[in-house]
């Protein structure tokens, strides 16, 4: 069955029954989204000289970051981080950082822009300066892209497709990795969900204000629930953590023992988001049925 975008040119195409490379139902990639100073930038210019907005997204690479990284190396588990461009051009040395320790290092636009507020050249203009800014550092064009603000339209997922990424992680349709076959091309779509980002627990800001500060107790119970689930129904965990949200040591002090609990079961594949993706591929090419 194919479930049709409303604008008639995206296709979603579920892959039945997909399972890890060694039959896994529950499959992790853990996502996260270094917005730095480029967040409280994208939602009003203004916040360029608000110094105070400025550290607390600094805060998640200045701060966070490291002990973020030190995390994923005790638990041996992989990452993905999405950069926007600008805050890659600000901490080049974390970006090293991060790749130098294999993690993937993907995109998420330039300033963190919406993209369903601009054309289809502002969008090239952005998703090109972005690729540029990530291949600088660490040698490689990223292979995929999540939407900063889920602002994502047709011409959005067929600029992917030009641009030769394999992956999308900005939409919701399904519980697992599904196709879009776009009059561009196709792509990998790594399906994310409001229930796995953190903003929607602690998001906050001091420019232009408000927000949320729930206890990390709240958190853990939200995602173990989601991922005991998606251990007896199927799905693909994958989270959207900011770095200045869930890396203050209160929260961060949650993960590890969320995640602890995580590794303790062992039908359960932990990858990068690009490793899901290109093995997502795979399966398709091996099943032309999924295509038909």
């Amino acid at each position: 069955m194919q479930t049709i975008n409303p604008t008639a040119t995206v296709k979603s195409i579920p892959m039945p029954d997909f399972r890890g490379p060694q039959g896994q139902k529950c499959i992790v990639s853990i996502g996260w989204h270094v917005d730095g100073e480029s967040g409280a930038i994208a939602s009003d210019p203004r916040a360029v000289n608000h110094l105070t907005a400025l550290s607390e997204g600094a805060y998640g690479v200045s701060a966070a970051l490291p002990r973020i990284l030190d995390m994923h190396r005790s638990l041996d588990i992989p990452g993905s981080f999405f950069f926007p461009g600008y805050v890659a051009d600000l901490h080049p040395d974390a970006v090293e950082a991060i790749a130098a320790e294999g993690h993937e290092i993907a995109h998420h636009g330039y300033l963190h822009e919406n993209c369903f507020f601009l054309d289809k050249e502002a969008q090239r203009d952005v998703f090109l300066k972005g690729i540029a800014a990530l291949e600088r550092i660490t040698g490689k064009a990223p292979v995929g892209w999540s939407a900063p603000t889920w602002g994502v339209k047709p011409d959005t997922l067929e600029l992917l497709c030009e641009l030769g990424m394999i992956y999308d992680c900005s939409l919701m349709e399904y519980d697992m990795p599904y196709l879009l076959s776009t009059p561009a091309g196709s792509l990998i779509e790594l399906p994310i969900s409001m229930v796995l980002d953190d903003w929607q627990i602690f998001g906050a800001s001091p420019f232009p204000g408000g927000g949320v500060n729930a206890t990390a107790e709240t958190a853990f119970q939200i995602w173990k629930e989601e991922f005991d689930g998606m251990r007896r129904f199927g799905g693909f965990f994958t989270t959207t953590f900011h770095p200045n949200l869930m890396g203050r040591p209160g929260r961060l002090n949650m993960l590890y023992r969320l995640f602890e609990y995580m590794k303790s079961f062992d039908d359960v594949w932990w990858a990068t988001c690009e490793d899901v993706a290109q093995y997502s591929r795979s399966q398709v090419t091996a099943n032309t049925n999924i295509m038909n």
